[in-house]
């Protein structure tokens, strides 16, 4: 019995040297990508969780013919060989992983499964950015950044972009944020953070109109916080024409679908300052008439349908 006991002693003392160091190397050529079971992490990193749209790897221990890729579909589910549809979408990778082993013990296909679930692309891992963009696409997104770090990846604003855009978190939420200073309600463009999964919208400005005898006739974005007034409008149309008939310039504003003219100012009393300058809304249209041009001219239909021309003008100077 002696005997025994020592030669075990002595098998002990050469086999456990080995046994570490094989323990070591393996430890050592382990693939560094995190482990679907694993806790969060002290820092505070959470496991990811499963969205629609994501590519997961499902691989089963010691059962290859059962590991396969499945991509989750729009209603949050993926169909698995031998197990059919599953419900992935809104889970992490741990809890689908359990809920797989489950799944299988259930259904007899396996005593003892061990099941990993790993997201291999993500639909949360983009940033969309649409609308008045230089760029408008998906953009690559794996952590938080700025706003307008995520505007600058689509090339940055264009010209006829609002002062105001929104941001639709993956979570469902959207927020609205204003590009210039701050207003109340809304978040500013400096402070202002874009997560992965999130869209960016930016929406057109508005525009008025400035047609008639001016020095260029055409569409104006309104850039000042979406506010613009008469006497700003006629500055960047290059002024009245000598010929032009100031004294009558028209307002026209739509009103359920149909243009009508809400006022006739003098645009003389206003420069002088005898009158107030109008503020104008968006799509609004002044008219500013010539003082030879015939009176059937200037009827509320024929200067609406100068508004695409003047339009298409005005983006192509």
């Amino acid at each position: 019995m002696r005997a025994l006991s020592s030669s075990l002693k002595c098998a002990l003392a050469v086999i456990g040297p080995f046994v570490f160091s094989l323990a070591s190397i393996r430890a050592q050529t382990a693939p560094e990508t995190p482990d679907a079971h694993a806790e969060p992490s002290a820092g505070g990193a959470s496991l990811q969780t499963i969205s629609t749209g994501d590519l997961v790897q499902i691989a089963v221990f010691g059962h290859p013919e059962l590991s396969q890729q499945v991509r989750v579909g729009n209603d949050g589910k993926a169909h698995l060989s031998l197990l059919g549809e599953v419900a992935l979408g809104g889970v992490t990778e741990t809890d689908a992983a359990t809920l797989l082993e489950g799944q299988l013990r259930d259904r007899n296909v396996l005593v003892h499964p061990s099941v990993t679930v790993a997201i291999q692309e993500s639909t949360t891992q983009n940033v969309s950015v649409i609308g008045e963009v230089q760029h408008p696409g998906a953009y690559p997104l794996t952590a938080s950044r700025m706003l307008l770090d995520v505007l600058s990846l689509a090339g940055g604003l264009t010209q006829t972009a609002d002062a105001h855009l929104s941001i639709k978190r993956h979570s469902g939420e959207t927020v609205t944020v204003a590009l210039q200073g701050v207003e109340s309600g809304t978040l500013s463009s400096v402070d202002t953070v874009v997560y992965p999964g999130d869209s960016v919208v930016v929406p057109r400005a508005g525009m008025v109109y400035v047609l008639g005898d001016v020095g260029r006739p055409g569409g104006f974005v309104m850039q000042n916080n979406g506010k613009i007034s008469m006497l700003q409008a006629m500055a960047q149309a290059g002024g009245v024409l000598p010929t032009a008939e100031g004294s009558h310039v028209r307002v026209l504003r739509k009103d359920k679908g149909n243009y009508a003219v809400i006022a006739t100012l003098d645009l003389g009393k206003i420069t002088s300052g005898h009158e107030s300058d109008v503020e104008l809304q968006a799509s609004d249209i002044l008219f500013v008439p010539n003082s030879r041009v015939k009176s059937a001219f200037r009827t509320t239909g024929s200067i609406v349908n100068t508004i695409s021309t003047a339009a298409i003008y005005s983006m192509m100077r």
